[in-house]
């Protein structure tokens, strides 16, 4: 009788226990699902900025069989693609999941390195550190030879990209699973156009494309007119916007205005840290939120898969017409929009996601993130 009792006892602390660490994601409406929707995530790599939170959400949908990842490819804006490429294998690696195909692109915009110094002084415009970086090092470095650019934190991965360059691996999986792969791009939209340009099918047999860029109705942040992501490369932005993705979605600068990362989302993340994902956040992301419980992160690219996956989640959007300039000068990557179908032709309809239910919306990414699936 005490061995049968002891035996039952085991079982429902096994029950609690599983049930502590499994939470329920019923209770929000995702839309997709592994078999109908594929994601390639384009992304300009760092250490738990927003790119990094966005990779993890990604990774766990998939775990879930909520998406199914194809793979991740590396690109410029806020790094160099060999620092990137290896900011992604080494939090792949760290998360056990290896099994995620990792392609690289490029940081040379589609137009060549046009931000020199000359030009820069020229215009009055910005040269960010990772433009710097690529005028400086070039070639000589590498993903697994970053010289003084290497994260002395974290090293060097295990793990190794595929020798496809990314463009090619998008437009091999898209014919793969055609009208089944969306385009998720958080960076420069270097990699996305050079697919688009080298096979002119591309762009129309994908789901769409979802990218983090722009700014709508506020400032840039590079420039008083330009977002960082579309101003590495407009050029490559407009070939995307005039290419026929069957649905074009923008979650632009304005969001950052609205989303922050702060202690109290922190601390959901600790509360729920059942997972390699949760344990990440707390090592690397929470203590610098422990010792300054002010602090607030501005977050853009967080919020790209979750809108995509449960739109209920959004809460405030409009349709309009965008456009880039491209033309050299003080203005030079500025996005431009227009309401009630008044923008000029070769502008494009997208649909714009200027914020999400900020606490619903943690809850989700907390929820997923602390589940084992």
């Amino acid at each position: 009788m005490k061995r049968i009792v002891s035996v039952l006892v085991m079982i429902t602390v096994l029950a609690i226990s599983v049930s502590v660490m499994a939470s329920d994601m019923s209770k929000y409406n995702i839309v997709t699902s592994a078999d109908t929707h594929k994601v390639i995530f384009d992304t300009d790599m760092g250490y738990f900025g927003d790119d990094t939170y966005a990779m993890m959400i990604l990774l766990q949908a998939d775990a879930a069989g909520y998406l199914d990842l194809l793979g991740i490819t590396s690109t410029g804006a806020n790094t160099t693609i060999a620092q990137g490429t290896t900011a992604i294998l080494n939090q792949l690696e760290a998360l056990g999941r290896g099994d995620i195909p990792v392609h690289m692109g490029t940081d040379i915009p589609i137009m060549g390195l046009w931000f020199d110094d000359q030009t820069i002084s020229t215009y009055g415009l910005t040269q960010i550190g990772s433009m710097k970086n690529v005028l400086k090092y070039g070639n000589t470095i590498a993903w697994d030879n970053l010289g003084d650019l290497k994260n002395e934190t974290w090293g060097y991965s295990g793990l190794s990209p595929q020798e496809k360059p990314a463009w090619e691996f998008m437009v091999e999986q898209v014919h793969k699973y055609p009208g089944q792969v969306t385009i998720m791009a958080v960076g420069a939209m270097t990699n996305v156009a050079i697919a688009c340009k080298i096979d002119p099918t591309f762009a129309e047999n994908t789901a769409g494309i979802y990218y983090m860029g722009g700014a709508i109705d506020v400032p840039g942040n590079d420039t008083p007119a330009a977002e960082r992501n579309w101003y590495y490369d407009p050029h490559s932005v407009a070939i995307c916007l005039k290419s026929a993705f069957p649905k074009q979605v923008i979650v632009p600068h304005d969001i950052s205005f609205n989303q922050k990362l702060t202690k109290d989302i922190m601390d959901k993340f600790v509360a729920n840290n059942n997972t390699a994902y949760t344990e990440l956040i707390v090592e690397h992301a929470y203590p610098r939120f422990r010792d300054n419980p002010e602090r607030r992160q501005s977050l853009w690219d967080a919020q790209v898969p979750g809108v995509f996956m449960v739109p209920e989640l959004i809460s405030s959007t409009d349709v309009r017409q965008v456009a880039m300039v491209t033309d050299m000068g003080y203005t030079f990557g500025e996005s431009l929009s227009w309401k009630n179908d008044r923008g000029p032709a070769g502008s494009t309809y997208c649909t714009i996601v200027y914020d999400v239910h900020g606490e619903e919306y943690w809850n989700f990414v907390s929820d997923l993130l602390g589940t084992q699936f």
